[in-house]
């Protein structure tokens, strides 16, 4: 047990440190093409572990690995600061370059999610064949005579060379009799069978309608698919888009009240889904670290004070207004923001320890 908890938390800061390394080099790098002086690059919170001062940034790694900062010079409105430095200090940029400093960070969780993803798909991923695995008692490929091992080529004709497309046409094509052809013992036939209307839960929980006929997938029958460089970056651009997708819409059920709140997962819930993604390899590895990329992303981007998001409105706010806002109203801001981070944390860290102790 013990070894497995360790071997969940080293894993965790892998994950999180690459993402946070990739989310402060975002805003490092646009602050210094700004003319920013960039007082300090630190992975993780708290006092310095140890660091390194190179030119007139000092790069630390500190106590607390979950999370990281980059410090601007003039980041605090209310800090003083001699003339000299005025020029190069955050608080003094037009609202536009504030504005992409702020973005870039969560824009190169993006970046680093794609360049995965591309990796990834161009590397080649496993795909399950249309290989039946198990048929289930009472349903229609039990009465078809379909058995274990059986190989369906086709649906109405058109063939299929996966289980999601085999899938994809019963469901398309199940209001109907639909005809398979099938493939035992390397002999060729065509079998007729209704499907049937099936209840069932969906990736939120939620009971959906469904035809099915009834098999289950051999998990040993896989093939490769590989891509070339175009291919696989617009395959990485649809992977992204699926996960924000799947992400708002889980959060949009949260807030109705259509998923428990007792789902939510902070840190610990992270380490444990890291260990799992580290023990699938490599390739399940790092698709872990380009999923929880992609989430850092977009939540950073909603419009919290205190979050990224917060940061970019305020940029907004000043453009449209074409004048700083109050030092008072952003202090304030940034303390409610806080707050309800901390809040949250609390929250979900109750959810992680209650999951633990059921388990």
């Amino acid at each position: 047990m013990i070894n497995g908890i360790i071997y969940d938390i080293v894993a965790f800061l892998i994950v999180i440190s690459v993402i946070v390394l990739i989310h402060e080099f975002g805003h490092f790098i646009v602050a210094k093409k700004m003319g920013v002086k960039v007082e300090k690059f630190s992975l993780g919170f708290g006092p310095k572990v140890f660091g390194k001062k190179i030119g007139e940034t000092e790069y630390v790694v500190s106590v607390l690995p979950l999370g990281g900062y980059v410090k601007l010079l003039g980041e605090d409105p209310s800090e003083e600061l001699p003339e000299e430095d005025k020029k190069r200090s955050y608080s003094n940029l037009p609202p536009y370059k504030k504005f992409l400093i702020i973005f870039f960070g969560p824009f190169f969780n993006f970046i680093l999610a794609a360049v995965i993803f591309t990796i990834i798909f161009m590397a080649g991923r496993p795909v399950l064949k249309p290989v039946v695995g198990g048929v289930m008692n009472g349903m229609p490929a039990v009465k078809a005579g379909l058995k274990k091992g059986d190989i369906i080529t086709d649906v109405n004709g058109i063939k299929v060379n996966s289980w999601a497309a085999l899938s994809e046409y019963i469901e398309k094509f199940g209001k109907n009799t639909i005809t398979l052809g099938v493939k035992e013992n390397k002999i060729y036939k065509k079998v007729a069978l209704k499907p049937q209307l099936s209840t069932g839960l969906n990736i939120y929980q939620q009971k959906i309608k469904r035809y099915i006929i009834g098999i289950t997938p051999s998990n040993k029958d896989v093939f490769y698919k590989y891509a070339g460089l175009l291919n696989s970056f617009y395959s990485a651009i649809k992977e992204i888009w699926f996960v924000i997708y799947i992400t708002v819409v889980s959060l949009f059920y949260l807030i109705a009240g259509k998923l428990p709140a007792s789902d939510l997962g902070g840190p610990i819930m992270i380490a444990q889904l890291s260990g799992r993604a580290a023990s699938l390899g490599v390739s399940g590895f790092f698709y872990f670290i380009a999923f929880i990329s992609v989430n850092i992303g977009l939540v950073n981007l909603f419009p919290i004070p205190a979050l990224d998001g917060g940061h970019l409105l305020f940029s907004v706010i000043e453009m449209i207004k074409r004048g700083p806002l109050s030092i008072k109203f952003q202090e304030t801001a940034a303390k409610v923001g806080f707050a309800l981070l901390i809040m949250l944390l609390l929250f979900v860290s109750y959810n992680d320890i209650m999951r633990v102790i059921k388990t």
